[in-house]
Parts: structure tokens; sequence; C-alpha cells
């Protein structure tokens, strides 16, 4: 390995680690735990997802989302409703779509600033370079 691919990995590594800081911080400080603002956060993206859809946006395994989205039901917060047996959808409440609109709306015009603070030259680069990271990164893991 390179001495800059080194260094890189360095770099990315703690940039994952800070990112998850701040996250963690935003939502602790609104008084949400992580799972909740993982919840809250794709459910903005797309409410109404079905519960393997919203594994995948929120990035949880099923059990730490089935017990977000419970505390978030008695919450009032969240409803979910059943398709048939196997399938259910979440849906934001009243409460749920005032959280999202107080807590997360803003804080993704914040996330928009930010990046529009990347010189646009970099920005129009930077989709291509991360998707080639993660390509790269889950055949390097795949062959482990």
């Amino acid at each position: 390995m390179t001495d800059v691919a080194e260094k890189c990995v360095a770099l990315i590594n703690r940039f994952n680690e800070e990112i998850n800081e701040l996250y963690h911080e935003f939502a602790r400080k609104k008084g949400l735990s992580d799972s909740a603002f993982s919840v809250l956060y794709a459910l903005y993206e797309k409410d109404g997802q079905r519960q393997l859809e919203l594994c995948k946006t929120s990035l949880m395994p099923k059990q730490t989302l089935a017990s977000a989205l419970k505390r978030l039901v008695a919450q009032d917060i969240v409803h979910i409703e059943n398709e048939s047996r196997r399938v259910s959808r979440v849906f934001l409440t009243e409460k749920g779509k005032q959280q999202v609109n107080e807590i997360i709306a803003p804080l993704i015009r914040a996330e928009t600033i930010a990046t529009s603070a990347i010189p646009p030259e970099m920005l129009q680069q930077l989709p291509g370079v991360l998707d080639t990271y993660l390509k790269a990164l889950e055949r390097e893991f795949s062959a482990l």
C-alpha cells in the first residue's frame, strides 16, 4: 500500500468517526436517540417506507429498527400499517411530521449549506470518487 493510500485510509476513518459524532451530538441535543434520529431522517426522505426498506435507508439492523419503532409508536411519532402478514409500512404521525419539520428539515438545510462550501469543481467529482471508493471497499471486504 502506498503512503498516500495509507494517509487517505486514516483520513477517511477519522472523517467517518467525526461525522458520526456530529450527528450523534445533534440527535442528543434534540432529545433523540441515534436510532430515532435515523428513522426520522429516513422518513423525511420518504414517508411510508416498508420496514425492510427502512432498515436499508436508516442503515439499521432489523432488531434495532424494531426496538426504535416500538418506542416511536409509543411516543405517537410513527404508526405502522400492515399491508399483509409479512409486510408493513411505517408512517409519520402528525406529531412525527412536526418533529421532522422542526428537527430534520433544518438539519438538511444545514447539510446543504455545508456542502455548498465545497468548490463546485470538487463537488462535481465527489459522487464519483465516493462511489468508486465504496465499490472498491466492498470488493476488498468480500475477498477477506
